[in-house]
């Protein structure tokens, strides 16, 4: 089976990382599933700041948004995941027992504790929530993806078809390719959405921001 992911920034990475791990192979094959991802923007972990560009502040470069806090059931993922994986990501973070979120005006709208309970505290399964750079979360995702199934190339449409193969179009006007599977992790302006709604003229479910 041939699968393509859009995007590469936490959920693309975290996707092909899932599929890798838990999607066997094919049946009497000894050949895995065929996973490539598509992504706009370099993805090259040894760029550093100076070298970075106006137009590169998507998800999947570098410095790009500020921090996250990664709670108990997803570092419950990440240790499933890849023990070591899970172990990078605190060591670059901070483990933090309460959260406060607050709207724009400073007014607290609510508290989050991650500390366990007493019936709790023995658990091994239970962990505090861990804040970190969302940059840095990124990394320890794309360090463990092979270059080479990574391709710089920007989606210009996606063609979903319930009888075959889904259709990739790119925007430089190079071949399109087709897959069993498209996976859109590609923000809230996907391509890939769109291709769920053929005939909508706009999104029919836009972001909403505050």
């Amino acid at each position: 089976m041939k699968i393509i992911i859009i995007g590469a920034g936490i959920a693309g990475c975290a996707a092909y990382l899932e599929l890798r791990k838990h999607l066997l192979n094919p049946s009497g094959s000894d050949e895995a599933h065929e996973i490539i991802i598509y992504e706009a923007y370099s993805t090259n972990l040894d760029v550093t700041a100076d070298q970075r560009k106006d137009e590169y502040t998507h998800s999947s470069t570098l410095l790009v948004g500020g921090g996250l806090a990664v709670g108990p059931n997803g570092l419950n993922v990440l240790r499933r995941l890849d023990e070591n994986l899970l172990k990078d990501v605190v060591r670059g973070g901070y483990v933090t027992a309460t959260s406060n979120m607050k709207n724009k005006n400073g007014w607290r709208l609510v508290t989050m504790e991650t500390a366990p309970s007493d019936n709790d505290v023995d658990n091994p399964e239970h962990m505090y929530m861990v804040a970190t750079s969302r940059h840095f979360f990124w990394q320890a995702l794309r360090s463990r993806i092979p270059d080479e199934h990574i391709i710089n190339k920007r989606i210009s449409e996606v063609v979903a078809s319930p009888e075959g193969r889904n259709v990739i179009y790119f925007a430089d006007g190079t071949p399109s390719v087709e897959a069993d599977l498209v996976i859109g992790a590609d923000g809230v302006q996907s391509t890939a959405k769109r291709a769920l709604f053929p005939h909508a003229k706009e999104d029919p479910y836009p972001p909403h921001y505050e």
